[in-house]
């Protein structure tokens, strides 16, 4: 009953109410830890007792129904603990005989004044004290008990499901428990998983849920015990709003109280121990700290478990690791016999596990070596450890070399043996000799330096004098002879840089450097190398490798500048202009002093030299005309591929039979020409020699490319303000004479066939403005101007004749564009939308829309890099996405075919895209993208 707590509940039993309230009064006033209640009968008392809990019972004797001591045995039937004292105002040695009988903490007589309260106070505290001792007493004793009986069960238990199995009987066997359980979280679902349970359960673990993460499922005790590590209870399962999600299960099975305690140890968890008693508060501070401790004891033994587990797989893992080893293993007693050994040991010597345990480790060896074993052993076991190379003798008599470390074993003070590895040598050795063969041809050298000031190289094989012209041990003798020697003086800053930051994040490092060789040349090198690191983790030397990239930098170095002077010769306004800077190209920049440049001439029918440099006229004089299927220059320039030769006075087929030329390269410039590169030595040119030819030569191409095609558009602006010309004066004044006699007609008859003409005039004033207009808005906008696209929509669109289409503008920016021609592009765009975008009858709206507007909606939208204009008319009609562009093409009678047509080249000569499309309401929609905004 009552808690152990700093307050004092008293029930206070009175027939008079007014007595019972004075008495709480002074009671609470006297003892600022006493909080009384009041009740006027025994049966009202009784109720009060069943429905609350109370430290201590205070009762008059004389009241309705029962009395004082009726009351008594009433209650110690159903609390034969809870202190109850008799305060009554007839006292009688009758009264008191009965009441000590009746088995009554204390008797006092009423008396007058306010002092007898305070002696009822003195008595209710020394009652409820000796209570709350023997409480205190009787809980220890049972906790004390139960960790006993716990202990002893898991200790003894053989297996870990043993000890949660057996940890969980007991706990549900002792009050105040109903049931316990362990659980552990499950890594994949994220739930705690019940492994093992006992007491009543009534399938409560099969209802309930437990996680824990942030859902209600995870708040409750499980969840936070284990979120935690730490012990979490709920006093009152009814009422504890954590609980909610479990607590109509619970509840049902008469849990009224849980705890669930982490099972940790060292960090690790091993689950959680789950616990639920019959009655709310069961979990003071003892409960608590018994069950943490018991929580600690089971996660202790489930750890021994686990370690036991770890030491025989551990076991197991060495016997067969040792066993598969390729090295011998071995273990020596003092006195040189064998303890433990491997079965490469057995395999090499070819001596059974028998015969080793019996003989000495030195008669493995042959006679002369044993003294150096032996030596080697006492070294081991006087110094600590040692190494032997040495020969296993076989039981076939046969020797292999073999290298033996050793370590001493030792057990507190006392030597106790040797332990080691034997190494094969043979293979070894076989791998140095391939390693220094590999060395040997490698295109470089590997080294090893030591992490000390100027960094004096400890070895350094390979390429060493082809590429340092320095002999390796030179460069070995003499502390930092490559660092501050060879390395080049401007270059030594930027290497140490990169070595040392190599070094400070434990990462390999790159650089590329110059050396000065023994004989002062100038070489590219490229080092790739890492650091040796100490068991402190401190840098104790370098190892790399260094390898001559000169010829690899001066290629680079030539294409940088290929790509330099590709500007100047794509700013070339001529042929010419480009075959000059090309030939100047060749010489200066690629060391290619004789070549030349012939260009195609189809009036002369072959490669008219274009440009030639001194050091070709003085080998072959001035350059000749050659045919396209004359020589090697014209084999190039007829099958598209480059001709090389080493030595072509060879080539039966050369141009000139008597040149001085021997080495030659052709590069065709597609069908503009071709580059001709020559030497009077044979075999000067190489792969590098080229490719950085080709490099040149596609400058030239895309140049030449570049030039004529300027010179064709300009040819095409010529026809196009020819055409414009034509339209403009040769049909214009036919259509002007004709339109005059139209109307002298109409004043001398009226004839419905004369509207019919008229129309007709019409419809070929609006093609010949097209036309116009088609042949104008092709050319390149030179020329953009900031435009602000809302007001030009608006602009335009009062422009068009529209009737009652309805215009949604929802853009709002600027772009760089040709004002003029920007506005014919959304004019036509508009004038098509009403023309083809009416939604009535496909016939009636092609006729009327323009006269009746209908309903179309056009909108002007924007998009991330440009802009869009669609409608909500019958849209494009299926497979006409791409032909709608074309001159001509038109769904309408009214239509000349070329509003599209126009809008294409006005896209096209802003370097814009357009693409047709449907719009979201089915109507076509034009999307003009690549749009520079301002």
């Amino acid at each position: 009953m009552g808690t152990l707590g700093t307050s004092v509940r008293v029930l206070h039993v009175d027939d008079d109410p007014d007595f019972a309230e004075t008495a709480a009064a002074f009671l609470e006033r006297d003892d600022a830890r006493f909080e009384v209640e009041t009740a006027t009968s025994a049966s009202a008392g009784l109720d009060r007792l069943a429905d609350e809990e109370f430290d201590c019972v205070v009762s008059d004797y004389e009241m309705p129904g029962r009395n004082g001591i009726e009351f008594l045995e009433a209650v110690s039937q159903d609390y034969p603990d809870l202190p109850f004292i008799l305060y009554t105002g007839r006292g009688s040695e009758e009264v008191a005989s009965d009441a000590i009988s009746a088995g009554v903490t204390d008797y006092l007589q009423k008396g007058t004044g306010t002092s007898q309260y305070t002696v009822l106070a003195n008595r209710i505290s020394n009652a409820v004290e000796q209570y709350r001792t023997n409480r205190r007493a009787a809980e220890l004793d049972r906790v004390r008990t139960l960790a006993s009986d716990i202990n002893q069960a898991i200790v003894r238990a053989e297996s870990p499901r043993e000890v949660k199995a057996r940890a969980c009987e007991i706990i549900s066997a002792s009050e105040p428990y109903l049931f316990a359980w362990i659980g552990d979280v499950d890594p994949d679902t994220g739930q705690v998983e019940p492994e093992v349970s006992a007491g009543t359960e009534d399938g409560y673990l099969d209802t309930v849920t437990v996680t824990t993460d942030d859902d209600p499922t995870g708040q409750g005790p499980v969840g936070t015990a284990i979120s935690e590590r730490r012990v979490a209870v709920s006093q009152n399962i009814a009422e504890d709003p954590a609980f909610e999600p479990w607590r109509a299960d619970a509840i049902e099975r008469g849990y009224r109280a849980a705890a669930a305690v982490p099972l940790e140890y060292q960090d690790t968890l091993y689950g959680a121990l789950v616990v639920y008693a019959e009655r709310t508060n069961s979990f003071d501070e003892n409960e608590r700290e018994l069950l943490a401790e018991l929580g600690r004891d089971i996660a202790h033994v489930l750890h021994s478990f686990d370690v036991r587990a770890r030491l025989r797989e551990e076991r197991e893992f060495i016997e067969q690791a040792l066993d598969s080893l390729n090295d011998v293993f071995y273990v020596l007693n003092a006195d040189g016999t064998f303890r433990r050994w491997n079965d490469q040991l057995s395999a090499v010597t070819g001596y059974g596990d028998e015969e080793l345990a019996e003989i000495q480790a030195i008669e493995l060896f042959p006679e002369g070596e044993r003294e150096k074993i032996a030596d080697a052993i006492e070294e081991a076991l006087t110094t600590g450890e040692t190494t032997v190379e040495s020969e296993f003798l076989t039981a076939d008599g046969e020797h292999i070399p073999y290298e033996f470390t050793g370590s001493q074993l030792t057990s507190t003070d006392d030597r106790v043996g040797l332990i080691g590895i034997g190494r094969d040598l043979t293979a070894r050795k076989q791998r140095e000799r391939r390693l220094q063969r590999l060395i040997d041809t490698l295109p470089g050298m590997v080294y090893r330096c030591r992490n000390d000031p100027g960094r004096p190289t400890e070895e350094i094989r390979g390429n060493v004098r082809e590429i340092t012209g320095y002999d390796a041990s030179e460069l070995e003798r003499t502390d930092g002879l490559y660092g501050e020697g060879v390395v080049h003086p401007d270059d030594r800053e930027e290497r140490s840089s990169a070595v040392q930051n190599g070094l400070d994040a434990h990462e390999a490092f790159e650089v590329t450097y110059r050396i000065r060789t023994e004989d002062g040349e100038v070489k590219w090198v490229w080092e790739r190398g890492q650091g040796v690191y100490a068991d402190d983790g401190e840098p104790v030397a370098l190892e790399g490798f260094i390898t001559d990239i000169t010829e690899r930098e001066q290629r680079k170095l030539a294409v940088d500048a290929l790509h330099e002077t590709a500007q100047s010769v794509m700013r070339a306004d001529t042929a010419a202009q480009v075959a000059e800077i090309t030939v100047d190209t060749i010489s200066d920049v690629l060391d290619m002093p004789a070549n030349g440049l012939h260009l195609y001439d189809e009036d002369e029918g072959g490669l008219v030299p274009a440009a030639w440099t001194d050091r070709t006229e003085e080998i072959v004089g001035e350059p000749p005309t050659i045919a396209p299927d004359e020589g090697i220059a014209g084999n190039a320039f007829e099958t598209g591929r480059s001709q090389v030769y080493s030595n072509i006075s060879t080539v039966a087929d050369r141009f000139n039979p008597n040149t001085s030329v021997r080495s030659q390269i052709a590069v065709p410039l597609d069908d503009h020409g071709v580059l001709l590169i020559g030497s009077p030595d044979p075999d000067a040119f190489d792969d590098v020699d080229v490719s950085l030819a080709e490099v040149a030569a596609t400058h030239a191409t895309t140049a030449l490319d570049h030039i004529e095609h300027e010179r064709e558009l300009e040819r095409q602006n010529e026809r196009l303000e020819e055409f414009a010309g034509i339209v403009s004066h040769d049909l214009r004044n036919p259509l002007t004479v004709a339109e005059g006699h139209l109307e002298l007609a109409r004043e001398e008859c009226d004839s419905e066939h004369l509207s019919g003409v008229a129309k007709m005039h019409d419809r070929m004033t609006i093609l010949i403005d097209d036309l116009l207009a088609l042949a104008h808005e092709g050319e390149e906008v030179t020329d953009p101007e900031t435009v602000d696209l809302s007001d030009l929509v608006e602009n335009c669109w009062h422009h068009v004749e529209t009737a009652d289409a309805t215009l949604v503008g929802d853009v709002s920016r600027t772009l760089r564009a040709d004002r003029s021609r920007l506005e014919q592009l959304l004019e036509n765009l508009f004038r098509n939308a009403v023309e083809h975008g009416s939604t009535g009858p496909d016939s009636q709206a092609r006729q009327g829309a323009v006269e009746h507007g209908d309903d179309v909606t056009v909108t002007v939208g924007g998009l991330s890099d440009g802009f869009y204009v669609a409608d909500d008319g019958p849209g494009i009609p299926e497979g006409d996405y791409d032909r709608i562009f074309e001159s001509g093409y038109s769904t309408s009678d009214r239509g000349t075919g070329f509003g599209l047509a126009i809008v294409r080249e006005i896209v096209e000569a802003h370097g814009w895209r357009i693409r047709a499309t449907d719009s979201e309401t089915g109507g076509a929609r034009f999307e003009i993208t690549g749009v520079e905004s301002d």
